[in-house]
């Protein structure tokens, strides 16, 4: 029925055999399973812990019959291709398989989620003196490095460093054998000794050399193999068990294991397939975000245990407006999961142009590093999907706005916001019905953003984000060529974020210059201007450019009008003048807690 991997060892394989298994296309990965995500640093301590003849942990095959072999549900390890009739799925152990292939082959592909070639290297010194941190250490190269180039043997000795990839590497006088057993490499071994015999201890010899490296092909992992008669239900099951400990999956990588049953290849298709890039770059954790949308529109929850109820054929205990418990299932099958996954992601799409353009009712996040909270996503996402003309859409677009920017500059979606996203959700349902009075506009009233302290917000906070999304919306325009922030294509011109008060300034009165050590990087000093500009102005007091900008503008007027949409007021414009920075960012603070305000329709008073 299917032909099993010989093991010398019943329940351990070394890696010898292992590496052999892999190069032969005889070990698949599964599509339910992630990628190979491990750091170069976890590689290299990978091998120093089999140097030390550590434990590495358990490796879990799950047998293939012929049939099963056959269907195109694998990837191979990394850089190593895939048979055509593959005999074990790696079901743990993927991330350690991948570390030993990728730095004993040396396949010719880079490392994951770089954009270099890795080559691993043994330091002998270090690894004779029984110094085993730090023993094994990697470099990255632009261009691929094959054998030959690696094959250094003068620099070898120079500079202890032996690469990984000899362990693969045939004798030159006979092909049969390894290199490590040649002539070739027992005279630099010898020579070897020679020179950095200092630094060696007296007892070691050629052998112990040649020891460390067949010490890595020797040494033995403790495996377990699943009978194929095993199904897929049961394999799923105890993949989601096993990789609970170790580099511990995500919430999403364990529904992917759990989806696969239902014939949902809810990574490889669903995910990966997606095409929307701009969509993906919103957070990194936008895949589990588009679960949680469907988990609020289904239940309106989205916490980690309730994205479990997505499962088709997944029975949940629900509860009905008289408290009556209940049994239901959610999602009954894989299409119509499927559905709803496109769902999602139609209303995520539409989510992601409100986020990031600076239309009316949108909310001016021209770069993906400037969206303020990327939690607030899945909520936003699923209000659009929930709204079905219950109210005018324009009262509806004035609520989005209004919640959005409470959301916000609340701070109550920083982190983890699963427990606020349900609850701004079923607030938004029960306003949709009802017009109920929302908690989050509640809370943050006039005299909440008063209090603000925006002075102390610098760059990355969603405060600070928020606030230059605003200025985006405020049609800001370039200090000096004029032309609107977030509107055309800039793409080649870089828009950043960038200091008012130059980073580097020079010449402040010594009163600014004190207030000016403390809040540079504050918020109230920053701007959106093109690159060229901010190159421009660097060092020179705002003094000094206003006057550049006075000609290029056609006079003091043209300037103020222009610095008022990036919520300069004319107060603010003359502390520019006159270079005083600490009333200027004071003046500035309290002009954008007055257009948050507005933003979310309230008055609040000039200090």
């Amino acid at each position: 029925m299917y032909n099993m991997i010989e093991v010398e060892n019943p329940g351990t394989k070394k890696v010898e055999s292992l590496l052999d298994d892999i190069a032969d296309g005889s070990y698949v990965i599964p599509y339910f399973q992630r990628g190979f995500e491990w750091e170069p640093r976890m590689v290299a301590e990978l091998f120093e812990s089999i140097q030390q003849q550590y434990y590495t942990g358990l490796l879990l095959f799950w047998e293939l019959d012929d049939e099963r072999a056959e269907q195109q549900e694998w990837d191979p390890i990394w850089g190593a291709e895939r048979s055509a009739s593959p005999k074990m799925a790696v079901l743990d152990g993927q991330q350690r398989l991948s570390s030993l292939y990728y730095a004993v082959y040396n396949p010719e592909k880079k490392f994951p989620n770089r954009k270099s070639y890795y080559v691993f290297y043994a330091d002998p010194i270090r690894i004779l003196n029984e110094e085993y941190e730090n023993a094994i250490t990697y470099k990255f190269y632009r261009n691929y490095r094959g054998w030959h180039e690696l094959k250094d043997l003068d620099a070898w000795i120079s500079k202890s460093e032996i690469p990984l990839p000899l362990l693969t590497q045939s004798d030159p006088d006979n092909s049969d054998a390894r290199y490590i057993h040649s002539r070739e490499f027992d005279e630099w071994i010898e020579q070897f000794l020679s020179e950095r015999s200092d630094e060696i201890p007296p007892s070691k010899s050629r052998y112990d050399v040649q020891e460390i490296f067949q010490k890595m092909l020797d040494y033995a992992f403790v495996i377990y193999p699943l009978d194929a008669s095993r199904n897929i239900q049961d394999i799923c099951n105890i993949f989601a068990k096993v990789n609970a400990s170790g580099m511990k999956l995500s919430t999403f990588d364990l529904i992917n294991a759990f989806m696969y049953p239902s014939g949902v290849e809810l990574r490889k298709s669903l995910w990966e397939g997606l095409g929307h890039e701009e969509l993906k770059r919103i957070d990194s954790n936008m895949a589990e975000h588009l679960l949680k949308v469907i988990s609020l529109h289904k239940q309106n929850y989205c916490s980690s245990q309730y994205l479990y109820n997505l499962i088709p054929g997944e029975k949940t205990i629900r509860e009905d407006t008289r408290g009556n418990r209940y049994e239901e299932i959610l999602v009954k099958t894989g299409e119509e999961f499927e559905k709803l996954w496109g769902m999602a992601v139609q209303h995520g799409e539409q989510a992601r142009r409100l986020m990031m353009n600076t239309g009316h009712h949108q909310f001016g996040a021209i770069r993906t590093e400037f969206i303020p909270h990327g939690t607030i996503f899945p909520v936003l996402a699923a209000i659009l999907w929930e709204f079905d003309d219950q109210v005018p859409e324009e009262e509806f677009n004035q609520q989005v706005r209004r919640w959005y920017w409470s959301a916000v500059f609340s701070q109550d979606y920083t982190g983890s916001a699963d427990t606020m996203m349900g609850r701004d959700f079923r607030d938004w349902k029960r306003w949709l019905m009802h017009r109920e009075p929302m908690e989050q506009l509640q809370k943050v009233d006039s005299g909440f953003i008063s209090e603000m302290n925006l002075l102390s917000e610098s760059k990355g906070s969603g405060r600070y984000n928020a606030v230059i999304c605003l200025i985006a919306l405020n049609g800001a325009e370039d200090f000096y060529n004029g032309s609107i922030i977030g509107t055309g294509d800039f793409s080649g011109t870089k828009i950043n974020d960038h200091h008012i008060f130059p980073k580097n300034v020079s010449n402040l009165p010594d009163e600014s210059a004190k207030d000016f050590e403390m809040y540079r990087d504050s918020i109230a000093n920053r701007t959106l201007i093109f690159n060229e500009t901010n190159q421009k102005i660097s060092k020179k007091p705002p003094s000094v450019y206003l006057e550049e900008m006075e000609r290029a503008h056609g006079g003091a007027a043209a300037v103020r009008s222009l610095l008022e949409k990036h919520l300069i007021s004319e107060t603010a414009y003359q502390y520019l003048k006159n270079d005083e920075f600490g009333n200027f960012v004071m003046e500035r603070e309290d002009t954008i807690r007055r257009h948050i305000a507005e933003k979310i329709g309230l008055d609040i008073e000039q200090r």
